[in-house]
């Protein structure tokens, strides 16, 4: 938004230079972006909010530094000179539907002769980026630009019955505006009419058969108030953004109908010659009542940190344009049309701050008397990010948003949730596994040079059964960094699924190990289930192939949200054993097809209460034995806390724990 400073100086006495005004500004809350020269003007660059509608004009800016400076505030003539014929004799205006256009007002000027407007016209609207185009349209802009509210000029005698209806557009009616497009329209767009068809987009554009030309001897001026909403679907569904569609968009000032449309008809006159013909038909069937809200002397010192005079509180509202009247306990303010944005006591508080000043309120901390609790799921989250963190991963945070073929082949089955204005074409839906965002991090990383890599990311997925948590891990490359004593070891199926035993060993969880419904996205041969919460795997080729992994990708899927439910198991101590521990190795040949975990359980089944650690220490592929077998080497570590085990003891154990072996076809080597 472009603010002369020249503009400016016809509403109030500024008593500082322009770059100085606009620091004012910007600490009083309205961003001046920049400080330019447009000749012998300058011209400010404000970046205003979207509930700051209020602002988009040059009354707008001069009612904030009223404010700031304190001082008086001009308003514009607005009256325009009358002749003897009666409007409603000539002209007839209807709206059909009051919600989405609550005021409609217009003026008829006979006699007006278009033409270029005088050099300070166009000096002032080119300094604020309107071009100029003729004198009648010319004065629409600069009460645009001045007042902020959005008029329309109708050449009147191309309006067909002499009558204006606000309607809903007819399904399948079309209407070329002034841009020379084309526009269909449905029944939910807002249109001006004459007695026969559309002739406006309500709010955004006029029509081009009715427009102001040269041959113009009669002006039908419109200013009205329509619903932003409505203002705002249309010049989305059409897209057509204009200046006015802007403001309405915004919310314009309701009562400012009138007065627009006076200053407009009075500044045509003057440029244009004519006259307006007596009266002004003023279309309002449900005027809008001001709110007026209370507001609490004590609550101004919670809020801001310290108390306010009255008499500064007083000053700011009235210099804004509220009406202050004094209370028991503070004062009610009756809310200005202008400023939809103030709805209650706290709007009201931060319009004095604003004024009063931020840099005079001391810098405090509202009182608390209460406790802050954690979350019962808060000592399992430490562990779990602290364990990763000394694995050696780091955290990803991704956005929520994904693309449907891509989630449904790592989450199949899976209804997503759709977005109805998804940011990208691409992401069209809220993801429904975190896994394509995490190989997406390692993919961006691999692409520049970062060959190792091992991240993780905990979030939410959002199937339509409902969101929930889950945490992704995947590491690729070097698991350890090469030592002069140690190669490089490289990450593999085995390496991850011991981290994520270790990461969900202290909670008490049964992580039974299986290879049903394992994810499709995983190897089928390096790849288990961990209980019911997690899955882990190398990537299948497949998809290292679809996004072009040269490298092998280790991913694992943890339902963190059953994870942290159960909860952390409790650490047992013990002090340090007096009496040695006894080792005890065997060389057992196992057949090909028994797993290493049934060997495990074999030897606990033995209940051996001394048995403190079980252990493979080597493995032999080929040798004197028969091609389905391999040979496996194991320790045995028994210890007691009451005595010295006696080698008869440990050699029971033993046999014990071979009985249990033979019964699943494993023998000792010979």
């Amino acid at each position: 938004m472009k603010i002369s400073i020249q503009w400016l100086r016809d509403f109030l006495d500024l008593p500082e230079a322009p770059r100085a005004v606009g620091e004012r500004l910007t600490l009083a809350g309205l961003a001046v972006d920049g400080v330019a020269r447009a000749g012998s003007d300058t011209v400010l660059e404000l970046d205003v909010t979207a509930n700051r509608g209020d602002c988009l004009s040059h009354i707008g800016v001069a009612r904030e530094l009223s404010a700031i400076y304190d001082v008086d505030i001009r308003s514009p003539e607005a009256a325009a000179a009358e002749g003897s014929a009666a409007m409603d004799d000539v002209f007839a205006i209807a709206i059909e539907d009051a919600g989405l256009c609550r005021r409609y007002c217009g003026r008829y000027i006979s006699g007006v002769r278009v033409g270029p407007s005088p050099e300070w016209l166009v000096r002032r609207l080119e300094a604020v980026g309107i071009r100029s185009v003729n004198n009648v349209a010319d004065a629409t802009n600069y009460v645009l630009m001045e007042l902020g509210h959005p008029l329309h000029a109708f050449d009147a005698d191309t309006l067909d019955g002499s009558r204006i209806v606000v309607r809903r557009a007819a399904a399948g009616e079309t209407l070329r505006t002034i841009d020379g497009d084309e526009r269909r329209l449905d029944d939910t767009t807002l249109v001006i009419a004459d007695a026969r068809r559309a002739v406006a987009l309500a709010g955004i554009m006029g029509g081009l058969d009715t427009e102001i030309s040269d041959r113009t001897t009669n002006v039908l001026l419109e200013s009205a108030w329509f619903d932003p909403v409505s203002v705002r679907k249309t010049a989305k569904r059409i897209r057509l953004g204009t200046e006015a569609s802007y403001r309405f968009e915004r919310g314009a000032d309701v009562a400012m109908a009138a007065t627009a449309l006076e200053r407009a008809a009075g500044l045509i006159i003057e440029l244009a010659g004519g006259v307006a013909l007596r009266g002004v038909i003023d279309v309002y069937p449900a005027p809008i009542e001001p709110d007026r809200i209370a507001l609490r002397r004590g609550r101004i010192a919670e809020h801001l940190g310290a108390a306010v005079p009255d008499a500064e509180v007083e000053r700011v509202f009235r210099r804004l344009g509220f009406e202050p009247r004094v209370s028991a306990d503070g004062w009610t303010v009756r809310t200005p049309s202008h400023r939809h944005d103030i709805a209650r006591e706290e709007d009201l508080i931060e319009e004095i701050a604003r004024h009063h000043g931020y840099e005079r309120f001391p810098a405090t901390l509202p009182v608390w008397s209460g406790q802050g609790r954690q979350l019962p799921s808060h000592a399992g989250e430490t562990h779990v990010r602290d364990t990763l963190a000394g694995l050696g991963y780091t955290e990803t945070c991704s956005i929520a948003f994904g693309n449907r073929d891509t989630q449904a082949a790592f989450a199949p089955g899976v209804e997503p949730v759709e977005i109805r204005n998804p940011l990208s074409e691409d992401a069209p839906i809220l993801r429904t596994s975190l896994v394509p965002s995490v190989l997406g991090s390692i993919q961006w990383n691999l692409n520049r040079g970062l060959r190792d890599v091992a991240l993780y990311e905990i979030a939410k997925v959002y199937p339509t059964s409902g969101e929930k948590r889950r945490l992704v891990m995947a590491a690729t490359g070097a698991a350890d960094a090469p030592r002069i004593h140690q190669s490089t070891v490289e990450t593999d199926f085995f390496r991850l699924k011991g981290e994520v035993e270790a990461l969900l060993s202290r909670f008490d969880l049964v992580l039974a190990e299986s290879t049903d419904a394992l994810p499709p996205y995983l190897h089928p041969g390096r790849s288990v289930r961990l209980g019911a919460v997690a899955s882990v795997g190398e990537l299948h080729a497949e998809w290292e192939s679809r996004f072009k992994f040269r490298q092998k990708i280790c991913v694992a899927e943890i339902d963190i949200e059953h994870v942290l439910e159960r909860g952390l198991r409790a650490i047992a101590t013990a002090p340090i054993p007096k009496y040695p521990a006894v080792r005890r190795d065997l060389s057992l040949l196992v057949a090909r097809r028994t797993p290493y975990r049934d060997v495990v359980e074999a030897v606990h089944r033995a209940g051996i209460a001394e048995l403190t650690d079980v252990f493979p220490f080597d493995r032999l592929e080929r040798g004197p034995f028969s091609a389905s077998f391999y040979s496996l080497a194991v320790t045995l570590v028994f210890q007691s806390g009451e005595r010295t085990l006696t080698d008869s003891e440990v050699q029971g154990f033993a046999e014990r724990v071979l009985a249990e072996l033979r019964k699943i076809g494993i023998e000792l080597r010979s």
